[in-house]
């Protein structure tokens, strides 16, 4: 099984980002930021962090015209303006990436998938690429700020003890939006958490 790892640049000095990768073994970093800028941190700005990169021998890729989470198609937003996750890794766009990274696993690398946010439960890295990556097969793994592992199955439980927090009560579960299984639960809760984190856009007609 391709292992796939995740990181949120967060507020990390740039040789404490580099000690994570290094830790886990990773050797190429794919940013899936659609605007690969930071205001607050410039070191994680495009230009400095692959200059940094390439002098530790870590490959960087940019990825976010293919796993971005502001995605230039209308037909994968709904029509209050946020863009729909499962819908968008549907899509040709999403496959291509899927594609390119398949080339890198083959090719031998440890890649990670590079985004802003510390905690990959606020962040679309996880709530959209890995949730649809872990979905064919793929064993995904975040890299916390604190250098350890969480799982995507660790990340499931975190988003089923979010919405639906009583479904372990006997055999009562959370009837909400029809869910009766535990997988049905866990699709309506990533749809839940897709809509509270989602990038909106405001020029979209609404009905």
């Amino acid at each position: 099984m391709d292992i796939i790892f995740t990181i949120g640049h967060s507020n990390h000095e740039i040789a404490d980002f580099v000690a994570l990768l290094k830790k886990h073994k990773v050797n190429m970093i794919l940013d899936v930021r659609s605007t690969p800028y930071s205001k607050r941190y410039p070191q994680y700005n495009q230009e400095e962090l692959r200059l940094v990169l390439e002098s530790q021998q870590l490959y960087y890729q940019s990825f976010g015209l293919w796993f971005g989470a502001r995605q230039p198609d209308p037909e994968h937003y709904t029509s209050e303006g946020w863009l729909h996750y499962s819908s968008f890794t549907k899509s040709g766009t999403f496959a291509q990436g899927v594609r390119n990274l398949d080339l890198f696993l083959s090719q031998g690398h440890v890649p990670v998938l590079l985004c802003c946010e510390k905690d990959p439960f606020d962040c679309h890295r996880a709530i959209m690429v890995a949730r649809a990556l872990s979905l064919e097969g793929y064993d995904l793994r975040h890299i916390l700020a604190d250098g350890k592992i969480l799982t995507q199955a660790e990340l499931d439980e975190k988003m089923l003890d979010k919405y639906f927090p009583k479904r372990n009560e006997g055999n009562i579960f959370d009837l909400i939006d029809g869910a009766v299984s535990e997988e049905e639960m866990l699709h309506d809760a990533y749809l839940k958490r897709n809509e509270a984190i989602a990038w909106r856009r405001d020029d979209l007609e609404q009905p």
